[in-house]
């Protein structure tokens, strides 16, 4: 066996407990999911949170992406390339 210690942020925290409020009934399809399901339901088991809160900056990631417009958007042609 394994003792795991984890450090997980608010919202992290908030949105697993979300999906197992939103379905109750949370089944298992394989021996894989059990394993997942059984994972994300002890990172929310009051049991298991040491400290309410530890500090730390929030951190969030954005990407963007442009997209560049062909010149000529006919669809007559049918040979329209967006790029990336």
């Amino acid at each position: 066996m394994k003792k795991i210690e984890l450090l997980i942020g608010d919202y992290e925290y908030e949105k697993i407990q979300e999906v197992f409020k939103n379905e109750p009934d949370f089944k298992p399809v394989s021996e894989t999911d059990q394993i997942i399901i059984k994972a994300m339901a002890s990172i929310i088991n009051p049991s298991n949170l040491v400290e309410e809160n530890v500090g730390g900056e929030e951190t969030y990631v954005t990407t963007l992406k442009k997209l560049v417009e062909p010149e000529n958007k006919s669809l007559e042609e049918g040979n329209i390339e967006f790029k990336v």
